[in-house]
């Protein structure tokens, strides 16, 4: 055989293990679910930006930002702390029921509490009153959050279950849009279709409960109070990463107007998309890395440098993309309407990167190794940064390019702290 027949043959070989290793796979069908979660709203992007007038555009990119808190809360860390609860349990069916049982339950509480709240705030603030019903059709999103367990699924290694109902639903949303939105008569169908669609697959993934031995029970207040304890660092740690890119558009929403949130959505969006690319992996390797930092935090950290190449790199070609590319996929992709956005796209073209550094050092590192609480000081830190960043900015320049600036900054910031923890704590060991 030749040389060039010997490596295409070593190919295949590595191909087809690397296709039926279990991080591979669930790494894989995550990416199936993140597809329809953030790339179908990708095709929609472009025909939105077409159909619907930039007011109405940005005011519909604002609902979805601010109904982010709501499922940040409802969140509440869990999908840390309950996954790695259920990797650790899954051979043990009755204790798996028993924390899906808390979860959920804490989860109902926080969702009812976050329902309230968003009416409360919406109805105080004169700017947000006139679209009370837009908000509440994207809080079913948030309700879909809590009935759609992928937290149980990735504890489980069992995303194959879930990942075709998910992207059914999103495809319905997709058909729905392209269906009955035609101009801006129909702002509140295109509000509604994702959140909605986030809803029905959730029913169904809870309806397939029984086919992973999991039965629904009701916890008990102890259990559910445990849940909330465990959930809190992670929460505080998570709603500040989070909450401060959610923040940053909805300051720029209350600051200036429903257009310069068009603005600065129009090249947002590509970015989260591909931002959003990094959690398959880290949602996939998650459980794995917790396997290893249980036998040894050695074993973890070189885990982390073996795959730190490999997550960055698509993410530092994809930037290079984004920034020489972005004066002409821009204005193809969403029309001349959105000709300002390109810096916006320029600014923010490496951010993609910088949080798949961030993940690679803080969830797979200090998370799996138990570091909670130095990870949230971290995070914090990074926070506050962040607020005083987009204040300086916003009295500076330009408000779309002023948040463009304060995210990219922060998301720098973050990965150079969380590196250099990890590179304090090799050098220790």
């Amino acid at each position: 055989m030749t040389k060039a027949g010997e490596a295409v043959a070593n190919a295949r070989q590595l191909l087809t293990r690397l296709s039926g290793h279990r991080v591979v796979r669930n790494a894989a069908l995550m990416y199936a679910v993140q597809m329809s979660s953030y790339v179908f709203p990708l095709v929609i992007l472009p025909y939105l930006a077409r159909v619907l007038s930039r007011e109405k555009f940005g005011l519909i990119a604002f609902s979805q930002m601010f109904i982010w808190y709501f499922i940040i809360l409802v969140d509440y860390g869990f999908n840390l702390t309950a996954t790695r609860e259920v990797a650790v349990n899954r051979e043990d069916s009755a204790k798996v029921s028993r924390i899906f049982g808390a979860v959920m339950g804490a989860k109902a509480i926080l969702t009812v509490l976050g329902f309230l709240l968003m009416v409360g705030v919406v109805m105080a603030m004169p700017k947000l009153r006139p679209d009370l019903d837009l908000y509440t059709l994207a809080f079913l999103g948030v309700v879909g959050n809590l009935l759609f367990p992928v937290w149980l699924y990735q504890g489980l290694e069992k995303m194959n279950e879930v990942a075709l109902r998910d992207f059914g639903a999103k495809l319905l949303a997709l058909v729905a849009i392209f269906g009955l939105v035609k101009g801006d008569e129909q702002y509140l169908l295109a509000g509604a279709a994702q959140p909605v669609a986030s809803l029905v697959c959730g029913l169904v993934v809870l309806i397939r409960l029984k086919s992973l031995g999991v039965r629904m029970e009701l916890p008990t207040w102890v259990e559910v109070k445990q849940a909330f304890v465990q959930g809190w660092v992670p929460f505080l740690g998570l709603s500040a990463v989070s909450g401060a890119m959610i923040s940053n558009v909805v300051v720029l929403g209350l600051w200036s107007t429903p257009v310069e949130v068009a603005v600065y959505s129009g090249g947002q969006r590509i970015i989260i998309a591909l931002r959003t690319m990094v959690a398959p992996v880290s949602t996939a390797l998650y459980p794995y890395a917790s396997q290893k930092a249980s036998r040894s935090e050695r074993e973890a950290m070189e885990f982390v440098r073996r795959i730190r190449g490999m997550v960055a790199v698509p993410f530092l070609v994809c930037g290079v993309v984004m920034l020489v590319g972005a004066p002409w996929l821009l204005p193809w992709f969403l029309g001349p309407k959105y000709v300002d956005s390109v810096p916006v796209m320029q600014i923010m073209a490496f951010i993609p990167l910088m949080f798949s550094l961030v993940q690679i050092h803080s969830t797979y590192y200090m998370l799996a190794c138990g570091y909670d609480k130095e990870w949230m000081r971290i995070t914090m830190t990074v926070t506050a940064f962040n607020l005083i960043a987009m204040t300086l900015f916003l009295f500076t320049m330009r408000g779309a390019y002023a948040i463009a600036w304060t995210s990219l900054l922060t998301e720098a910031l973050g990965a150079l702290i969380y590196w250099r923890f990890f590179r304090r704590k090799w050098v220790s060991l």
